[in-house]
């Protein structure tokens, strides 16, 4: 997969007070009147905005979010207490709105990157939808389209990520509670006021739905591009978020995420399927020589979108990782309430490794030939196994709890574990199993912190994981929420 960026923007200066947007330069002056007047254009620019999903060079996106995601829960604990710096700032719950003491401000700059890229290339699809759109042959028109769907996809995403840092947990006074600025347009002086979490989900869905809908278009792409299923899968995510909390559930919302999980696992004509045995064990094996090809995820069954890194690899490695080398990584190591969890028998135990270099044991999900602090290792936004989760927590929320067991079951069995441990649950003990084995089959995926405060439950990291201080953060601590970073 090539990627060309198209807009680098090299200021978003953001004020406590108004929350303006002072500075938006792009590099590369992209237009209706120029690249995007043209279906190729539409579509380099696309394939563009894609790259900005990693980061632009001045901004990263996938690392700040990654460590907002992992660090804060407690799959992870550090390999060196010092100093709060910038990698350990959420790890601390410090959330600082300063550039050089936390992630937040550059992943703030960055996310707002992709906005105002996407929102830019809209505009050149709106033009073209009343001018030279009626002269494409069919095949073209399903290709712009798709393009389109593309376009407001990768947006949505990248709002649910904003909406899931800057604003609180759904079911905390969604409708009232701040989040962040919803911006549609390339305008660099249009800088709306802060929307509520509410508005933000309501904006994420329509986008989404009508992705889904426009990316239905007969265009075959890799997983390493946004899909009618990937539109699916953020949608059943977002509707698990709105799903309430553990003691309130909202039974709309959780049917929703049912629904939308329904759309990915039922009717994709057997496009994506669980990967089973080898297959499952080399999805997150140790690839550190390359031997076994993880770095080319694009082909992968179970992945539904994924971040192809093969040709440019990420720094997100560096976080799992130790290169002797350079004596550098391996920032965050699987803690040991982690460890706890995994049973004799279980594949996933099987993820870990000791690296010799450093006596550290490591997760291998992003060990996959590691050039000092990279990654080659594809991310993984969306894979199958999330779905039949989402849907077994939905439905235990629901009550229906042969249908919740049918689903863990799923997920648990292709571990190597026995199918008694699910069908001996007492009814209270499903959802609990459910987000347990979440945790451990979606570890060190971008997911562990969020699964507390977003159910109501609190984050509790052990003395052992917290250099010898137990620790608990409440779903309802200021913390929890980041701050819209100052500058």
């Amino acid at each position: 997969m090539r990627y060309t960026t198209i807009i680098i923007i090299t200021g978003l200066l953001i004020t406590a007070c108004n929350k303006q947007i002072d500075s938006v330069r792009p590099l590369t002056k992209i237009d209706k009147e120029g690249e995007l007047a043209s279906l190729a254009g539409i579509e380099e620019t696309t394939v563009g905005n894609y790259s900005l999903l990693k980061g632009s060079g001045f901004s990263d996106f996938d690392v700040p979010m990654h460590d907002f995601a992992e660090s804060r829960g407690n799959n992870v604990t550090l390999q060196n207490w010092k100093p709060v710096d910038k990698t350990t700032d959420a790890f601390f719950f410090r959330n600082s709105t300063g550039p050089t003491l936390g992630n937040s401000a550059d992943f703030y700059r960055g996310a707002y990157q992709v906005i105002v890229s996407v929102n830019t290339t809209l505009e050149g699809i709106a033009a073209m939808e009343n001018t030279a759109f009626s002269t494409l042959t069919e095949v073209e028109k399903n290709r712009f389209r798709y393009a389109k769907g593309e376009n407001l996809f990768i947006r949505a995403l990248v709002y649910f990520n904003l909406v899931r840092v800057y604003g609180k947990p759904y079911y905390q006074s969604a409708a009232e509670s701040p989040a962040v600025i919803i911006k549609t347009s390339s305008d660099i002086k249009e800088v709306p006021a802060r929307s509520t979490v509410k508005q933000v989900y309501d904006f994420i869905i329509a986008d989404l739905q009508t992705a889904a809908q426009l990316m239905k278009a007969p265009v075959t792409k890799t997983n390493a591009f946004g899909s009618s299923a990937a539109a699916w899968s953020l949608l059943s995510r977002a509707y698990l978020y709105m799903g309430g909390s553990i003691a309130a559930p909202d039974g709309a919302s959780n049917q929703r995420a049912v629904d939308y999980a329904d759309s990915v696992i039922d009717q994709t004509g057997g496009k994506y399927m669980l990967l089973q045995g080898d297959a499952y064990n080399k999805m997150f094996a140790d690839d550190e020589l390359g031997t076994i090809g993880r770095a080319n995820g694009t082909t992968n069954k179970e992945m539904i979108f994924a971040f192809d890194n093969s040709t440019g690899a990420s720094s997100l490695g560096q976080l799992y990782h130790y290169d002797v080398n350079y004596n550098v990584g391996a920032y965050f190591l699987p803690s040991a309430s982690f460890k706890s969890l995994l049973v004799p028998g279980d594949i996933r135990g099987t993820f870990l490794k000791l690296n010799p270099n450093s006596n550290f044991v490591e997760t291998t999900k992003f060990l996959v030939l590691p050039e000092a602090w990279l990654t080659r290792a594809p991310y993984i936004h969306f894979r199958l196994a999330e779905l039949y989760l989402n849907r077994a927590e939905a439905y235990a929320k629901l009550g229906n709890t042969a249908k919740a067991k049918e689903n863990l079951k799923a997920i648990h069995i292709r571990a190597g574990l026995p199918a008694a441990d699910v069908d001996n649950l007492a009814a209270p003990d499903v959802l609990a199993a459910v987000l347990k084995e979440r945790r451990i089959e979606l570890a060190f995926e971008g997911h562990n912190s969020f699964d507390y405060f977003r159910n109501g439950l609190p984050m509790t990291r052990t003395a052992a994981d917290n250099n010898g201080t137990a620790m608990t953060i409440q779903p309802t601590d200021p913390k929890v929420v980041f701050e819209i970073p100052k500058n």
